[in-house]
């Protein structure tokens, strides 16, 4: 009986041994697999969280030693002036209209002077009656009959009326309006029984008279650039009427002084317009190759470090970050021009994050433009467009 009783429980004891002995072995065949791949999984982390990141650059570019500038222009003629009638009457006849080509001292037209007729009849025949008395009192033989004091009183009054004369006659020359210099007539404001006057009021002029073989455009530049403006610089004049195509100008003159109220500095560009292409008054666009002044950069403008009072780029240098302080100048848009603090060539970092620290080692990546995505091209601008924004830009 207690045999039985023993051979059971050594049984017992020995199926529970198998049983631990086959749950260890499962137990081990799991743990040390999963332990290699966290062990492995926890080296790679740390090895990926000891590499050093990756950032994209792009080298700083000096900026060209010339700038284009593009500035709108208000366009007149070489010559200008109006008209207008020397004496108060009504336009007999007019013989020249709008676009006539017209030679100094043709006639343009021709007034009848009513009022101004009298008064020469009126003039005259008082110079007749103090001619007639100069010359009785000059005629008296009788010494002492008159005195001196009579005799110069009558021969001012003779000269007087002799004056007078002349002036009358002089204003009914102005009968006859004609051209004071050679050109074309751009307005007629007068028909046949109008009434003028010799004012020169608003309004009352009979004729405008342009010369157009050359144009003169004027540009408002601005101070920045006002220093090197200077007489016999070339530079390109553009209409929207002729796209693509440029008319060679030359700077003659400018004020020589800043306007107060808008900082600009008045030009006059000259702009030769021998075949009449060219109309005085046309919207235009002038645009100047001007010297740069000061060497600059140019950069990306995504190269600025987000955030901050002052502005700073991140560099690369033997292969750990740099920050840089610098001057921005002209904003272009995509690109900024920097005055101070680079000098070209400086490797920049693109869209640096926050987590980029002063000597942190990275690894560098150039810049690749993105590609163009496939479907219709854009639509093209305007060419010439009066309401595109007026800047300088960079010469490519």
């Amino acid at each position: 009986m207690s045999d039985s009783n023993s051979s059971g429980s050594g049984r017992f004891w020995l199926l529970i041994f198998v049983v631990l002995v086959v749950f260890g072995g499962l137990f081990v065949l799991g743990y040390f697999p999963r332990h290699k791949q966290e062990k492995a999984r926890d080296a790679e982390a740390k090895q990926t969280a000891d590499a050093a990141p990756t950032v994209t650059v792009v080298p700083a570019k000096a900026a060209p030693d010339t700038t284009t500038v593009t500035l709108p222009a208000d366009t007149k003629s070489q010559r200008e002036t109006f008209v207008f009638a020397r004496a108060n009457g009504f336009v007999k006849s007019w013989s020249a209209d709008i676009g006539q080509h017209v030679q100094a001292g043709q006639v343009l037209a021709e007034v009848t002077t009513p009022e101004l007729d009298q008064q020469i009849a009126e003039s005259r025949a008082n110079l007749g009656l103090a001619r007639t008395s100069y010359n009785r009192l000059a005629g008296v033989a009788l010494p002492g009959a008159i005195s001196k004091q009579e005799l110069d009183a009558a021969q001012a009054q003779y000269a007087a009326q002799q004056a007078g004369v002349q002036q009358l006659l002089a204003q009914q020359a102005f009968r006859r309006v004609t051209a004071p210099f050679s050109g074309t007539v751009t307005q007629r404001n007068v028909e046949v029984g109008s009434l003028v006057n010799s004012s020169n009021a608003t309004g009352s002029q009979l004729f405008k008279l342009e010369q157009t073989e050359k144009l003169r455009a004027f540009v408002q530049v601005p101070q920045n650039f006002a220093t090197v403006i200077k007489n016999g610089q070339q530079a390109d004049y553009i209409v929207p009427e002729f796209p693509g195509r440029t008319f060679s100008g030359r700077v003659v003159r400018n004020a020589e002084s800043l306007d107060p109220s808008t900082r600009t500095l008045l030009t006059e560009v000259q702009v030769p317009n021998g075949k009449g292409e060219l109309r005085p008054g046309s919207y235009a666009q002038v645009r100047f190759h001007l010297p740069r002044t000061a060497p600059s950069v140019i950069i990306p403008a995504n190269a600025l470090v987000p955030g901050g009072t002052d502005s700073r780029v991140a560099t690369v240098l033997d292969g750990k970050i740099h920050y840089l302080p610098v001057v921005t100048g002209r904003d272009f848009g995509n690109q900024l021009e920097v005055a101070q603090g680079l000098k070209g060539g400086e490797l920049l970092v693109l869209n640096p994050v926050e987590t980029l620290s002063e000597g942190q080692a990275v690894q560098t990546k150039a810049f690749t433009p993105p590609t163009k995505p496939a479907g219709p091209p854009p639509a093209t601008p305007r060419f010439n467009d009066p309401d595109a924004p007026r800047v300088s830009s960079p010469v490519k």
